[in-house]
């Protein structure tokens, strides 16, 4: 299936944007940053433009190198679903094959995402956008050598949170001894999973001991301390302590 056209005067093609660049988003400790990803950002870009008028701050995730930021939250009044812009590193990991019981749209806004849909690989540009329906899966991953930035309407506000919970633990546990962030743990992150597991299903989990499995990961998860999901992780308060904010002239 060919992608959505979408018109959109907020979005430009890389060929439309000025050539100065914006070095911003880099982990902050002690309010300093450190060594760590730099999103570069087009100050005049559509993608930029969005940042600024978002009310809730950028945050990032320094172990797969993603930047990102919420436009819209249902507890805000706001939307009846989360939208997010978010920036992909060319090193950025894909991220595990996944569904959801409700839809999730993907809008490209500088550069181009591939969106991976029952296997089939959707290339979108500037502009594009694909709706994918519940229940199909589906992940992404940048096949260019530059950020790409695209908004994504999230299927739940839960969905958001489990991101951002990953994303404030790898700047909480910090860098290893070689200086790189290897984010949560594994049992972290099987907690965070487990907590979503009613929304968002990873496809290589079979699906006859996927109920036991989850309820099994959870229990061990939190005996080992790890506590899931976590709302405090979407106070803009945490993001502004952690990560460089933009500061626009």
């Amino acid at each position: 299936m060919e992608p959505e056209a979408r018109s959109d005067s907020r979005r430009q093609s890389t060929d439309e944007r000025g050539e100065g660049t914006l070095s911003t988003g880099r982990p902050l400790v002690d309010g300093t940053p450190v060594g760590g990803p730099t999103l570069e950002l087009d100050p005049d870009g559509a993608a930029a433009a969005l940042l600024r008028q978002s009310p809730h701050p950028l945050v990032s995730d320094p172990a797969s190198k993603t930047w990102a930021t919420l436009l819209e939250r249902p507890d805000s009044g706001e939307t009846d679903r989360p939208v997010l812009v978010q920036w992909v590193s060319p090193d950025s990991p894909e991220p595990p094959v996944h569904h959801h019981p409700k839809t999730e749209t993907f809008r490209t806004i500088e550069g181009e995402v591939t969106v991976v849909r029952e296997g089939d690989s959707i290339r979108l540009g500037p502009g594009e956008s694909l709706t994918v329906e519940p229940g199909r899966e589906h992940t992404f991953r940048n096949d260019t050598d530059d950020v790409v930035a695209f908004e994504a309407e999230l299927p739940s506000l839960r969905t958001a949170k489990g991101l951002y919970t990953a994303w404030g633990v790898a700047h909480e546990r910090g860098r290893d001894e070689d200086g790189d962030y290897p984010g949560p743990g594994l049992v972290e992150s099987l907690a965070v999973a487990a907590d979503l597991s009613g929304e968002t299903t990873m496809a290589a989990v079979p699906l006859s001991g996927r109920r036991l499995l989850w309820a099994t990961v959870g229990q061990v998860a939190r005996l080992s301390g790890a506590t899931g999901i976590d709302d405090a992780y979407l106070e803009d308060s945490f993001w502004n302590q952690h990560v460089e904010q933009p500061t626009w002239e």
